[in-house]
């Protein structure tokens, strides 16, 4: 059975799903060069549960920032499956994602550091395996801050090229991690 890449995502207004294309698409153009067979599977967090956690091998979370924290919807998730990641045996309290390779983006207007931090906080939580050293990539749409702006659906147009190489590269590297083993 090939390894497992599941990738959570929200997106209010389809740039952060962007994001999260891009992504994927490093990751299947990795495990394509590599010749290595991968299974990605791409969720929404109104429908990911800690069982796909648990089923995965690696993650990529793509997420939002709203208000200077991450997306309500995506906090949802992160609240429902946080916990049952976790085995108490012998009095002590164990991650079962323990060392797993993950990456993030998030979505931001004019910053999305908060949340990358927050993010961060909780994949260090459950003791997932960092690939981006640094923390989640930021990519910031670059729009004046209006509500109009805010609020309108943004295409992927919006991602600008290197944003989308990096995003790529970022995608690549948790599916070489998993493929190759690598730290």
């Amino acid at each position: 059975m090939p390894p497992s890449l599941l990738c959570v995502y929200h997106s209010r207004t389809s740039f952060t799903a962007h994001l999260a294309s891009h992504l994927l698409s490093g990751a299947r153009a990795t495990a394509a060069s590599l010749d290595s067979p991968l299974d990605v599977r791409l969720l929404p967090a109104s429908s990911a549960t800690a069982a796909d956690l648990l089923a995965a091998d690696g993650y990529l979370f793509a997420a939002p920032e709203n208000l200077g924290s991450l997306s309500g919807a995506f906090l949802e998730f992160l609240h429902e499956a946080y916990y049952p990641c976790f085995d108490a045996r012998e009095g002590e309290e164990r991650s079962l994602l323990l060392g797993r390779p993950y990456a993030g983006a998030i979505g931001g207007g004019s910053d999305g550091t908060s949340a990358a931090r927050q993010l961060e906080r909780i994949c260090t939580g459950w003791r997932l395996r960092e690939v981006r050293k640094g923390g989640p990539l930021v990519v910031r749409n670059g729009l004046v801050q209006t509500k109009e702006n805010i609020l309108m659906d943004k295409g992927g147009e919006l991602v600008r090229v290197e944003d989308r190489e990096r995003l790529e590269e970022l995608g690549g590297l948790v599916a070489a991690t998993m493929l190759l083993g690598e730290d």
